[in-house]
C-alpha cells in the first residue's frame, strides 16, 4: 500500500533507529541525524557546508518529548502527498509493571491503513513502532536539530548561517494553540524558503502541527492535532 513507499525526509534513516535502545539514545541519534540531514539538504542546494551547534537552547521548562504516558490519547489530521488526507491516531494504556499498551492506526481516505498494537516497555514501543509506518508519526518532528528529548525551545531562539552562496535558519518566532496546549511555532528555511514547520509544546509527547515542504513550496506531509485526551481531564 502507498504509505509503505513513504521517502519524505523525515523518515529517511529512522528505521536505524530501532532495536533495543532507550528513548534517550533514539532521540540523541535522532538529532545527530536530523542536524546532518539540515546541512546536507543546504549543501546540496547551495554548497555551503554546515554543521549543527552542538548545545541546545537553554530554557525553565519542563518538557516531555516523546515521553507518552498511560491514559493518553492522539488524534491527528494528516496530508500526504502522495496519499492524500487520512488520520493517525495513538492511544496509551498501563499495562502494569511500567508497561504500556499502545495502539496506533493510521488511515487514509483512499482506503490504505496500517494498525498495530504493541505492549512493552516505554522503550521497546518506542523502538518497534520506529520499524513501522507509524514512524511517519513518530519520527515527524525529529528534522529540526533541537527537537528531542527533555530539551525545549523558546520564542525568539534562532540559529543560522548564511553566505554569498546561500542561507539556513532555524528559528522559534512565535506561540500557537492547539486542543487548548500552547506550543512554540519552529521554523527551518534554506534560502529563505520554509522546509518544515513543527508547533512543539512541553505539555506534550509529541508535536502539534508539522508541515513538509519541498524547494518549490509544494507541500509534502502536514499533521495536525484534532484531539487530546489526558488522564483525569477531558479533550
Amino acid at each position: 500500500m502507498g504509505v509503505r513507499r513513504r521517502s519524505f525526509v523525515a523518515i529517511a534513516g529512522l528505521t536505524a533507529l530501532s532495536g533495543c535502545l532507550s528513548v534517550d539514545d533514539i532521540t540523541n541519534r535522532a538529532r545527530s541525524e536530523a542536524g546532518d540531514r539540515a546541512g546536507d539538504e543546504l549543501q546540496d542546494r547551495t554548497g555551503i557546508d554546515v554543521e549543527t551547534p552542538e548545545e541546545p537552547p537553554e530554557t525553565d521548562e519542563e518538557w516531555r518529548l516523546y515521553e507518552f504516558e498511560p491514559g493518553e490519547r492522539y488524534e491527528y489530521r494528516i496530508d500526504t502527498e502522495e496519499d492524500g488526507p487520512g488520520t493517525f491516531s495513538w492511544i496509551v494504556e498501563d499495562a502494569g509493571e511500567d508497561r504500556l499498551v499502545v495502539d496506533t492506526e493510521l488511515a487514509f481516505e483512499s482506503g490504505d491503513e496500517f494498525a498495530r498494537t504493541v505492549t512493552g516497555t516505554q522503550d521497546e514501543v518506542f523502538s518497534e513502532l520506529l520499524a513501522t509506518p507509524a514512524a511517519i508519526f513518530i519520527g515527524s518532528g525529529l528534522h529540526s536539530p533541537y527537537v528531542v528529548a527533555d530539551e525545549g525551545v523558546y520564542v525568539g531562539y534562532e540559529w543560522r548561517v548564511a553566505t554569498d552562496e546561500g542561507s539556513f535558519r532555524y528559528a522559534v518566532d512565535d506561540t500557537a494553540s492547539y486542543v487548548g496546549r500552547e506550543c512554540y511555532v519552529a521554523t527551518t528555511e534554506v534560502d529563505g524558503a520554509v522546509v518544515h514547520e513543527s508547533c512543539l509544546s512541553p505539555e506534550l509527547a509529541f508535536p502539534a502541527f508539522v508541515a513538509y515542504y519541498d524547494e518549490s513550496g509544494e507541500q509534502l506531509l502536514e499533521m495536525e492535532l484534532l484531539e487530546y485526551d489526558v488522564p483525569n481531564e477531558g479533550s
